[in-house]
């Protein structure tokens, strides 16, 4: 998704974890993310940090926030102004699911779940699995151009695989952090999908 806002090009990608890139006439701007928790009207912080020009900025969470994302330019004799404030919103947009697995009845299940989702935010949905019949449940699978994701969904089982200092910090054994308050398994998983039915898998993710 491609925004401009006067000499500033961005581009907000969900696909499927969240990058910002800016083209504009600064060095540098600074870039904030911050979450809505269920039933509050004030955002936490999450994540920021500065980026240039063409340099993404990248959080590597993929399964289901609401976010928001703010981006602020430094302005001589004003400091820092916010530019841009965008908050998660797929109504309307289209939406894929990639669905990790060899199991029809599983997929099948999955599939439920993505359509109570779809109802909740009244998205489009295109659905990619190994299953003809499901993919062919809503009718963006025969959409053959101008297929532009808002957001990617992967769901399934997928190993835990970074190694970043969030990651590996024996302050935090087992979990991810963010923002002193935010903890999670994995950053495709809130919590660990070996403790879950395959229905809390994807209902883990999307966060129904």
């Amino acid at each position: 998704m491609y925004i401009q806002i006067k000499d500033e090009k961005i581009s907000l990608d969900f696909n499927p974890n969240i990058s910002v890139s800016i083209n504009g006439p600064d060095s540098f701007y600074y870039v904030e993310v911050r979450e809505y928790k269920k039933n509050e009207d004030q955002s936490l912080f999450v994540f920021g940090g500065h980026i240039s020009n063409n340099n993404p900025f990248i959080l590597p969470i993929e399964f289901y926030m609401d976010f928001e994302i703010l981006i602020y330019k430094f302005v001589d004799g004003l400091g820092l102004q916010k530019i841009l404030n965008h908050r998660y919103n797929d109504f309307g947009k289209l939406v894929l699911f990639n669905l990790i697995s060899q199991n029809y009845d599983e997929c099948s299940l999955w599939v439920e779940r993505i359509k109570k989702y779809k109802l909740i935010h009244g998205c489009n949905i295109m659905i990619k699995s190994n299953f003809d019949e499901l993919n062919k449940e809503f009718d963006s699978f025969y959409q053959t151009y101008g297929l532009n994701f808002y957001k990617t969904y992967n769901i399934g089982r997928i190993p835990k695989s970074s190694n970043d200092f969030r990651t590996i910090d024996p302050r935090k054994e087992n979990v991810i952090w963010y923002g002193n308050w935010k903890t999670f398994w994995s950053y495709q998983h809130p919590k660990p999908f070996k403790n879950l039915t395959t229905a809390q898998i994807i209902e883990d993710i999307l966060g129904l």
